[in-house]
């Protein structure tokens, strides 16, 4: 006979899994537990569940990469903002990344965007709540499409994010390497996560797929954190592989993080003679595209810069930096550097190109570290 195949096997340890004991536990912990957010207070009876699952749905695309304590406020002002999709979808691009400045992977916002119109354009404006009508609009995945089923219409989809990850391998003590006769790592978590939800909806409780993968959610980010989890307090210690075990600390495994690659970038600051600033957009060529910023040179240190700077018709007035930011991004850790400029007559202003007043940067949407370079500036 043959090995066993990596379904049959994935399928005999998920039927070992006490689901409904497990989903239980959790939802009794969870009850008492829920951390307070906008967005999970109850749906009002006469509000259609498009409108719930819009909330969820912007919610969930906030807190990718975000902590719930920064994404509270901004939830709130876009929800004050575009209360569904249609107000969205009339948005221009540069108000919805004005509102998302400071939240970072801005592509997140192009897409929320996106698919505000996408479902202007084939629905007719009702955001839909079906998995499989929600994994058709830009920016939406399996997680945020699962997230929107689940929490905001209670269908039994699952969802896996690094808190479930977390929590799910050490539960499990799952192995980050895959394993012979085994479905890859990242495939038998979306099972279990399947499975557990699953095993929710089969419960007599109230809205309990949402409340399960809430749950999940919640404790992952309380409890089974990162280091030092507080495993006495959790309601899955008894079931818990790695506390037995005292092997918390080794999942989950990850691979060792890429070094940071140090760049120095060189900027310049240009008035003109009423005191406005100069400001460069980035084009659809590059990352951040969109945004304002000081006419900027990438990966140039000043000496490389005076050679020829970009756009033509700028000068440096100075050798001595007005202001320096250390800031990192993705595998780049930067030093940007400011000096103070000068513009020739050969300077060509335009659509991409233009000088503003210091109130008008206010209502331009600049990245992070642009909008810091400059309050150290002004």
């Amino acid at each position: 006979m043959g090995e066993p195949s990596a379904s049959s096997a994935a399928a005999r340890f998920i039927a070992s899994i006490p689901g409904e004991e497990l989903a239980s536990a959790l939802l009794e912990w969870f009850d008492p537990e829920a951390r307070p957010m906008p967005w999970r207070k109850p749906k009002p009876e006469d509000t259609p569940l498009a409108e719930h699952a819009y909330g969820i749905w912007i919610s969930e695309s906030m807190l990718q990469q975000t902590q719930v304590t920064t994404v509270i406020p901004y939830w709130e002002r876009w929800m004050a903002k575009w209360p569904d999709v249609a107000s969205l979808a009339a948005a221009s691009e540069e108000e919805v990344l004005l509102m998302w400045e400071g939240l970072g992977y801005y592509n997140r916002a192009r897409n929320l965007l996106k698919a505000a119109r996408k479902v202007m354009e084939l629905h007719g404006g009702i955001f839909p709540t079906e998995h499989g009508e929600l994994l058709k609009l830009p920016g939406i995945g399996p997680y945020t499409a699962g997230a929107i089923c689940s929490i905001a219409c209670n269908q039994p989809c699952p969802i896996v994010d690094g808190n479930i990850i977390r929590l799910l391998s050490r539960l499990f003590t799952l192995s980050a390497t895959p394993q012979a006769g085994s479905p890859k790592p990242e495939e038998l978590l979306w099972q279990i996560s399947e499975s557990l939800v699953q095993a929710a909806a089969r419960l007599q409780y109230p809205q309990s797929c949402s409340a399960f993968n809430q749950a999940m959610m919640d404790m992952g980010a309380r409890l089974c954190i990162p280091a030092n989890p507080l495993c006495l307090t959790c309601p899955l210690q008894r079931h818990c592989k790695a506390f037995k075990e005292g092997s918390q600390s080794q999942y989950p495994q990850r691979p060792p993080r890429p070094l940071l690659t140090p760049r120095e970038d060189t900027a310049l600051l240009v008035r003109n003679g009423q005191g406005q600033i100069l400001l460069q957009k980035r084009t659809l060529a590059g990352r951040n595209h969109g945004f304002w910023q000081l006419p900027l040179m990438e990966e140039t240190p000043l000496q490389k810069a005076l050679e020829a700077f970009e756009p033509p018709g700028l000068l440096l007035a100075s050798r001595k930096p007005l202001a320096t930011l250390r800031h990192h991004i993705t595998c780049y850790r930067i030093t940007l550097k400011v000096y103070e400029g000068k513009a020739t007559q050969g300077l060509a202003l335009g659509e991409h190109l233009r000088f503003v007043s210091g109130k008008e940067l206010a209502a331009i949407p600049l990245t992070g570290s642009q909008r810091k370079i400059l309050r150290k500036i002004l």
